[in-house]
């Protein structure tokens, strides 16, 4: 079987309403969360939810109003952690661990810091979906607060990271406070990837990275992923779905988006 038929088949599995830009790999451990949904988007309080957009929205039965991040959004991170196969990653913020699995399946060596496992509920459903998926032996969690714990991680025992995922306190001066302190125990060559720069708070931890040299970019989604990057390892090229309008916010205006859009 070709390359193109396989990925033909693989899309055609695909739920109706969920995209993937064309050129990924892609994976679907959607039966690793038996309580992830389909979403009411109207039920969302989330001020920063672009429920316009018509991709499915995921959510989890037991806490219906906070979404996953969407199929197209996950994709980017299991393609760019495919990039960095077996090198540490870190995630700040998983809630139940969608986006973890992701990360995981890619072959990173996951560092996940969250104070939602704190929570011996959470923590027992985060560990049960990644045993299920086959990657728990490669994470390990950590209930807290970044920047405290990832500084414990990177000064006390030594860490640094090639690939980061920041999808922690969206707002005030946090997502800065979290792209600093990745800043400080990135590798030469490293990707450090945002979720909902929707939210003007989060761009501002983007533009952290550009203020401090590195390369940044924009992914039109759903909640618009960004990236920065230094090094020799270049990002994916995300195509955003070619039916859908996906506005980008003015607050972004000033990055370059991949595949034009």
């Amino acid at each position: 079987m070709s390359d193109d038929t396989r990925e033909v088949l693989d899309r055609a599995g695909l739920p109706a309403g969920d995209y993937v830009s064309p050129g990924f790999s892609i994976v679907r451990p959607d039966s690793c969360f038996p309580n992830m949904i389909l979403g009411d988007r109207d039920a969302s309080t989330y001020p920063y939810f672009r429920r316009e957009i018509p991709h499915n929205f995921y959510a989890d039965r037991r806490a219906p109003t906070i979404g996953f991040v969407n199929r197209d959004e996950a994709h980017i991170l299991y393609n760019t952690a495919l990039l960095f196969r077996g090198k540490r990653a870190l995630e700040i913020g998983c809630w139940l661990g969608w986006s973890a699995c992701h990360l995981g399946l890619g072959g990173v060596l996951l560092d996940l810091v969250d104070p939602i496992l704190a929570n011996p509920d959470a923590l027992e459903s985060v560990r049960g979906s990644l045993r299920a998926a086959g990657v728990l032996e490669s994470v390990n969690l950590v209930a807290g607060y970044s920047p405290q714990e990832v500084e414990t991680l990177g000064w006390q025992h030594g860490r640094k990271w090639s690939l980061f995922f920041i999808d922690g306190d969206h707002g005030g001066s946090a997502p800065v406070t979290d792209a600093s302190v990745c800043v400080k125990y990135a590798e030469p060559d490293a990707h450090v990837l945002f979720h909902d720069l929707a939210a003007p708070d989060v761009a501002r931890g983007l533009e952290y990275f550009r203020y401090r040299g590195w390369n940044t970019m924009v992914y039109s989604t759903m909640q618009i992923m960004g990236i920065a990057w230094r090094g020799a390892i270049q990002p994916v090229h995300h195509r955003p779905d070619p039916n859908v309008d996906l506005p980008i916010p003015e607050h972004l205006r000033g990055f370059a988006v991949s595949g034009g859009r």
